[in-house]
């Protein structure tokens, strides 16, 4: 039989003992752009191996497609765009913290072709050619990808006369897959996007975007897990972030949000 104090000194320790093996876990959910979609993968694991009370879940898209989401109340905690006009959007209605935005990386956009590609280009006014008879570029309304290459081939007075050879897709990994199965000759892209080799996909062309591609992140408004979400945001700027990034081909950026 057990004494009085043996049960309670019982009772606590079994009490310990549970409480050790216990980890209170909060799920984040990242709403990400679909080019960020390996690298952060990468960081996940990173920031949850020295956060075991977070687990990180993920939704991919093109920017615009989040942003809608999170407008129709989606239960997101940090909006991860390819831009930075999605982002001063999502500002603007509320969405986000402001000051709790940070840019951590940049990009370039590339023009890829099939690998049995006929032709050649050496301009980016080369696709005016009548060989090229398709092209891939994200939905310039919610596809950042496609709003730079849109701004670009209005620069140079090229949009209106290839409108008919678009095809717009629902993010950039769309445009890549299109050209991998042959299905379109050509395809605006990010620089990132083919940092390991793609079978049937060649890189052509970098193209010069007026303005700076960047990605930020911010916290969205509604989340039930702000200091959560700002260790995940303070996570973004160490130096092991930075070089996971730099492997994935992104480059370093300091925008502000204007």
């Amino acid at each position: 039989m057990f004494s009085f104090k043996q049960f309670v000194a019982f009772c606590v320790l079994s009490f310990v003992i549970c409480r050790s093996g216990y980890a209170a876990e909060t799920e984040l959910l990242i709403s990400a752009a679909s080019s960020m979609t390996d690298a952060l993968q990468e960081i996940i694991v990173e920031f949850e191996s020295v956060n075991s009370d977070i687990k990180v879940s993920t939704n991919f898209a093109g920017s615009g497609t989040l942003l809608r989401q999170i407008e129709r109340g989606a239960p997101v905690d940090l909006f991860l765009s390819a831009d930075q006009l999605t982002m001063q959007e999502a500002v603007k209605k509320g969405l986000i913290h402001k000051e709790l935005v940070r840019h951590i990386a940049g990009n370039h956009l590339i023009l890829v072709g099939r690998d049995d590609l006929p032709f050649k280009l050496s301009h980016i006014s080369d696709i005016l050619s009548s060989k090229v008879k398709l092209i891939a570029v994200g939905n310039p309304d919610s596809v950042p990808a496609g709003r730079y290459a849109q701004e670009v081939l209005v620069d140079k007075i090229l949009w209106n006369k290839i409108s008919s050879k678009l095809i717009f897709t629902q993010n950039v990994r769309q445009c890549l897959d299109y050209v991998a199965r042959g299905e379109v000759d050509l395809a605006f892209v990010y620089a990132t996007d083919i940092r390991a080799r793609r079978n049937g996909v060649n890189e052509l062309l970098t193209v010069k975007v007026p303005s700076a591609i960047v990605y930020p992140v911010g916290v969205v408004n509604s989340t039930d897990h702000l200091e959560q979400s700002k260790r995940f945001l303070a996570f973004l700027k160490t130096i092991k972030v930075i070089n996971i990034l730099a492997s994935f081909g992104f480059v370093q950026v300091q925008a502000p949000l204007r």
